[in-house]
């Protein structure tokens, strides 16, 4: 295969990031032009508004001669990325708000993939980097929590099926709209490190391995998902010598022909700590493809990482054979999703029913998880404390603010932060004389943060509250809107409540339940 012709296949499978939020500088667009003309295969899109998205990447697409993919983490619906989407709950929210039993719920999970479905596509999007597949079995985990489905594999398998294959249902021309994405393959939930920081290690053996974490993956291969992504960690009981990502024995011997996978393999994001923190991007985008890689995802630098794949298929490290094959399984998904046509498929996209069907979820996934709901209402005689613990310091808590007060009349709001969480910062909060005290938490969940749970500072702040209440005879309550594990540092609250979403409609209806209002 000639130089150049070599450097354009091996771009196909390459799948740099993109800013929405610059596709409107010429300069920007015209540097991924440059990549466009020298063959990369698609973007993954971050960020931007749905109404200039889709002509910008329109434009994109108008200039390469083989036609781009384009993915996005799109794991809480296209809001999730685009300004003007719908922000649907996440998955573990949703896992709690679908009553498996109930057709109504059914429905409206079957509503909600719809408009995934229908939004990003409309947006320019064809795979959508969902649903999370891992069993969130260690509660101390900083980057998976909330976004599984649950604890259980049964739970994992069942919701992930239905996203995959509702999100992936076909035209009447057999084509698709979408391709889902089951992650992270084979399974990030047992560990308390962040890939996007550190290399985890999963200590579990080959035969815990087998029960609980790969079986959800083994059943997205048999619902036909069209990709999966392969996660940035050591699992010894697999391939004790190397991360996963550069396991030949874990992505090709497990993944690609143990488990009889032939759509696409897509590694983590490149540039992840896990691995940017001790190899080269050469010898990552090398190593990669060694081992069965077919899309090389969010590298540091596109050309870079060709020109280190091609050199090392003139060198004998990789076989052209090899660029062949995953070229073709591209070619394949883009002819698959309608691509090669030339036809576009633009659907018609009602946003205000879309979120109709987000606040309908939203209201059904907060639950009570500890106390009887004969104490609710709360006592809405005389002033409530309510203090939102806000540990990403960035003024979290105005919809469920609103909304108590709206529910409650006389409120006490007090926000705090690990930084301003010190001594006397509670001292002005006379939980004595209150009716009642509600703590409202709030912690992201979300890349290299290291920990799902509240800094000390918060957790010694509430204890104390919480022992203050007690000793007043006070009822009280905690509320997490992000990790559920949060709650069990606070047991001796009378109530506890589990939001596993910060969205707004989450927010207001777990004012409306401690209203007595609630579900």
């Amino acid at each position: 295969m000639p130089g150049a012709l070599l450097r354009k296949t091996i771009a196909q499978m390459v799948m740099p990031r993109i800013e929405g939020a610059r596709l409107s500088e010429p300069a920007y667009r015209a540097e991924a032009a440059r990549l466009i003309a020298g063959g990369i295969g698609g973007f993954i899109l971050f960020g931007r508004d749905v109404e200039s998205t889709p002509a910008y990447l329109a434009e994109l697409q108008s200039l390469a001669e083989v036609p781009l993919l384009i993915s996005s983490d799109v794991e809480r619906g296209l809001g999730q990325q685009l300004a003007g989407g719908t922000r649907f709950p996440s998955q573990r929210a949703v896992a709690q708000a679908v009553n498996r039993r109930r057709k109504k719920d059914l429905d409206l999970l079957n509503r909600m993939l719809d408009a995934v479905r229908i939004e990003s596509r409309a947006a320019g999007i064809h795979i959508v980097f969902s649903p999370v597949m891992d069993v969130n079995n260690n509660p101390d985990n900083p980057i998976i929590c909330t976004r599984a489905f649950g604890e259980d594999r049964e739970t994992v398998e069942w919701f992930g099926s239905r996203y995959i294959r509702r999100l992936q249902k076909a035209r009447p021309d057999g084509t698709l709209d979408l391709f889902a994405c089951a992650k992270h393959f084979p399974g990030h939930g047992d560990t308390d490190q962040d890939s996007h920081s550190v290399l985890p290690v999963i200590r579990a053996d080959k035969g815990r391995l087998n029960r609980v974490e790969l079986p959800p993956f083994r059943e997205a291969v048999k619902d036909g998902v069209g990709t999966i992504m392969v996660a940035h960690l050591l699992v010894p009981a697999l391939d004790p010598t190397k991360p996963v990502t550069f396991s030949k024995k874990v992505v090709t011997a497990l993944l690609r022909e143990g488990m009889e996978f032939n759509g696409l393999i897509v590694s983590d994001a490149l540039d992840m700590g896990a691995l940017a923190n001790e190899y080269s991007q050469q010898d990552i985008a090398v190593r990669a493809v060694a081992a069965g890689m077919d899309i090389l995802l969010h590298p540091v630098d596109a050309r870079v990482t060709i020109e280190a794949v091609a050199r090392a298929v003139e060198a004998g490290t990789l076989t052209e054979q090899h660029i062949r094959e995953s070229a073709g399984r591209i070619m394949a998904a883009k002819k698959r999703l309608g691509l090669r046509s030339g036809k576009t498929a633009k659907p018609a996209v009602d946003y205000e029913k879309h979120r109709m069907i987000a606040e309908d979820l939203g209201r059904k996934a907060v639950k009570l998880l500890r106390g009887s709901k004969k104490k609710l209402p709360l006592d809405p005689v005389g002033t409530m404390a309510c203090v939102v613990m806000d540990d990403d310091s960035r003024g979290e808590g105005e919809p469920f603010m609103h909304a108590m007060i709206g529910n409650f009349g006389s409120v006490s709001a007090t926000a705090i932060t690990p930084e301003s969480a010190g001594a006397g910062a509670l001292d002005h909060i006379a939980v004595d004389r209150a009716s009642s005290l509600v703590i409202a938490v709030f912690s992201r969940i979300s890349a290299s943060k290291g920990r799902s749970g509240i800094s000390p500072a918060l957790q010694s702040a509430a204890r104390n509250l919480l022992k203050g209440a007690r000793k007043a005879g006070k009822p009280s309550a905690v509320i997490s809107f992000d990790s559920p594990y949060i709650l069990d540092q606070f047991k001796d609250a009378d109530l506890l409540i589990a939001g596993y979403d910060r969205m707004n409609a989450i927010q207001r209806a777990a004012a409306d339940l401690l209203a007595g209002m609630g579900t």
